[in-house]
């Protein structure tokens, strides 16, 4: 097991290879907008199913700016899963530099073929944003946003690129299962301050992007950061249905390293069988690591994963 003496981190998306591949999981490269790939998942899954407690897994990811390792980090996420839960490969979708369209379509086809007590498990690892409210939902003015490779593909980017976390929700929260396990790493702050007592992350890129309209907006919250990730507010990723895992606080950063998405590689350094105590060890590290700067998230209820295997032991 890695020791850490000290950590920052960050939880949601996914990133790319150089070759498109027509049908399957791991899809390739392009950027075209729409995305010109033959990028398909969940396809070759009959529709009338009978078999319950399936796993299925949509693992994404975008490198997008400074990002170099968000398809490492879907991987290695979804190599850990598949191992513990013993997925199919036809039952898992890996779209790294994913398009939004394409994780879109990706939810839809899922959907087409869950029955309910399903386990549906997303991952995403890349930038998080934030851009004005387009609502009134949110108590800060701010809807939160994953960047997708549309920002890599676009120079001047509109209002409805990328992912706001309202149509994320909305496309979850819409899927014919409750049991949804959400893992993230990624942030949506770049107002905070780290601890001037942290060691230094040796080429640590920040998991904020600032593009355009995207990232550069003025903010209402507590100064001192408090208010942690997405709480307690309608339409954001606390609203999301089943169990989230996030990398950080709504106000605190997150960052990638030269090993990965810094959450992600923590969390799989100690995850083995038992995905809710590597949870609360990651957090503990991340805490001591930083100071209380940065506090990963738990929102939901583990009883959601706790029933997909009979020898889960919680």
């Amino acid at each position: 097991m890695l020791k850490y003496t000290q950590i920052c981190l960050i939880l949601i998306l996914v990133g790319c290879t150089s070759s498109p591949i027509p049908k399957g999981n791991m899809l390739g490269e392009t950027c075209s907008i729409p995305p010109l790939t033959n990028r398909q998942c969940f396809t070759d899954i009959p529709a009338q199913r009978t078999k319950k407690n399936t796993v299925f897994m949509l693992a994404a990811g975008a490198n997008v700016g400074d990002l170099t390792m968000t398809s490492s980090d879907l991987k290695n996420f979804s190599q850990a899963m598949q191992k513990r839960f013993e997925i199919p490969k036809s039952q898992i979708c890996q779209l790294p530099n994913a398009f939004t369209t394409e994780m879109q379509t990706a939810l839809k086809a899922l959907n087409k073929i869950l029955i309910p007590n399903d386990l549906v498990i997303i991952y995403f690892s890349g930038h998080g944003t934030q851009i004005n409210d387009d609502n009134g939902d949110e108590k800060d003015g701010a809807d939160e946003v994953l960047v997708t490779y549309d920002s890599k593909c676009k120079s001047n980017l509109t209002k409805d690129d990328n992912w706001r976390d309202d149509n994320f929700v909305s496309s979850v929260n819409s899927l014919s299962t409750n049991r949804i396990l959400t893992v993230m790493d990624t942030c949506h702050s770049a107002g905070a301050i780290l601890s001037p007592n942290l060691f230094q992350l040796k080429n640590a890129r920040s998991k904020y992007f600032v593009k355009g309209i995207f990232g550069d907006i003025e903010l209402s919250y507590n100064k001192h950061g408090k208010k942690n990730f997405i709480k307690n507010e309608t339409g954001n990723f606390d609203s999301l249905k089943g169990l989230l895992l996030a990398a950080t606080g709504e106000r605190q950063k997150a960052f990638e390293v030269d090993t990965g998405g810094l959450f992600t590689t923590i969390l799989l350094d100690n995850f083995s069988e038992n995905l809710r105590q590597a949870f609360l060890q990651t957090t503990k590290y991340i805490k001591q690591g930083t100071r209380n700067d940065q506090i990963p998230q738990m929102i939901g209820n583990w009883k959601v994963i706790e029933e997909s295997l009979s020898i889960w032991d919680m």
